[in-house]
């Protein structure tokens, strides 16, 4: 939940937000760089604010609309993505990929569907790499750091790509 609560802290350190505009950054902005099991926002909302990390409070009806909650950082909450920003900066963790696993096993397969899977993969890379290319292009809808952040993506699509069309070459002979 670190990630999660990371991603969650960082928002709310933008300004206060409601639970499902929360979930509207994530989706639009930090799905693409961060793997989030959880679906629901609420649950872990409900777990910092037990924690003291962020405050809610009920804004009040508007005529047809729902009762909704704002949510909004704490000093604790603020010290908490700090120090969770910056562990994450620090982390020595190696990025496990996926794939690795039936790579593994790759004898025990058989290699027309391996083939077809790695085709398949193939298409998702090259549509991950067009968003990420055109959001390169968009000048005014990023922030340097943001940019980065795309350009860093690109880099890891780029040796993934490479890897695959290899793997392809080994299952095709």
């Amino acid at each position: 939940m670190s990630i999660q609560k990371l991603i969650i802290l960082g928002i709310l350190k933008q300004g206060p937000k409601h639970g499902y505009e929360i979930k509207k950054i994530i989706k639009k902005e930090l799905e693409v760089f961060a793997s989030l099991e959880n679906k629901s926002i609420y649950y872990p909302l409900k777990t910092m604010e037990e924690g003291g990390l962020i405050k809610k409070k009920k804004v009040s009806k508007e005529c047809g609309k729902i009762e909704r909650h704002v949510y909004s950082l704490t000093s604790l909450g603020d010290k908490e993505f700090l120090k969770l920003a910056m562990a994450t900066l620090l982390s020595q963790k190696r990025p496990f990929i996926d794939i690795d696993i039936p790579l593994y096993f790759l004898p025990y397969l058989e290699k027309k569907k391996v083939f077809v899977h790695l085709r398949v993969k193939k298409k998702f890379l090259e549509k991950v790499r067009k968003w990420l290319t055109d959001n390169l292009k968009r000048k005014d809808e990023f922030s340097p750091h943001q940019k980065l952040l795309l350009k860093h993506h690109l880099n890891l699509l780029n040796a993934e790509e490479g890897f695959v069309n290899e793997v392809m070459k080994i299952v095709k002979n």
